[in-house]
């Protein structure tokens, strides 16, 4: 098992964004080109996260991150999580740039439409792309559904009480069992193994190969498997997080 490896992402400037936000809008003067609009803060001035780390805060709006939905043929609706401190107001909860995906160019069905960021809605069709590429190699058919087992949910991570779970902003998603043309299931908890030694069996291969893909080509920051702890024994979890974590 590859150790899980942690590393901090940059500063996060809040403190600069809020300040942009409040500025008024530069109007370009005739024959020069449009000036690009500042970046949306990821939290409204209403909200004091003063204290608060900047791995427990919320993303920001990412510009153009529809768009490059739209270009890649994915299908979705404009969902935004309305932000709210959780019940003992210790940190926030939800997301500005938040959809429901129903489906993307890889015709893959979701047991639920999942309601994640926009960001993570785009990390799914590049893993989509790998998960047909994987099953056609080795099982010479497609996989036509995913079962989800979350996305949103507004708490912190249960083994570890001072950081805010990524599904407090619908920034992750845990994927349970895929389903191949035909009906085979391959599921997580049965085929994935533990330990670092691939199984000899073609699911667990399928299901190794997928993580670590989603890995080495950055598709995910944060990838979790059953070798990561006992919580994620029967799913992978995945999100985008600001620091990386290999939990394959």
């Amino acid at each position: 098992m590859r150790l899980a490896a942690l590393v901090l992402g940059p500063p996060f400037a809040l403190a600069g964004a809020l300040a942009l936000a409040g500025e008024p809008p530069v109007v370009a003067e005739p024959g020069e080109p449009a000036p690009v609009s500042a970046p949306e803060p990821a939290v409204d001035p209403k909200f004091d996260v003063s204290g608060i780390s900047e791995w427990n805060l919320p993303p920001a709006p990412e510009q153009g991150c529809e768009a490059e939905l739209q270009a890649a043929g994915a299908i979705y609706k404009d969902a935004p999580l309305g932000m709210r401190w959780n019940r003992s107001k210790q940190f926030l909860c939800g997301a500005k740039q938040g959809v429901r995906y129903q489906k993307g160019p890889s015709k893959i069905r979701y047991s639920s439409a999942p309601w994640v960021t926009c960001r993570v809605a785009r990390a799914l069709v590049r893993l989509e792309t790998i998960v047909q590429e994987e099953a056609r190699r080795l099982f010479d058919k497609p996989v036509i559904a995913m079962q989800q087992m979350g996305t949103y949910n507004c708490r912190e991570i249960a083994a570890y009480p001072d950081w805010v779970s990524q599904h407090s902003f619908a920034n992750a998603i845990d994927i349970k069992t895929f389903t191949l043309k035909g009906g085979k299931v391959i599921t997580v908890q049965k085929s994935y193994g533990r330990g670092p030694d691939v199984p000899k069996h073609k699911e667990g291969q399928f299901l190794r190969a997928v993580v670590r893909r989603a890995v080495d080509e950055g598709v995910f920051t944060v990838v979790l498997t059953p070798n990561f702890n006992r919580a994620h024994h029967n799913h992978f979890h995945f999100d985008l997080a600001s620091y990386n974590v290999d939990g394959t």
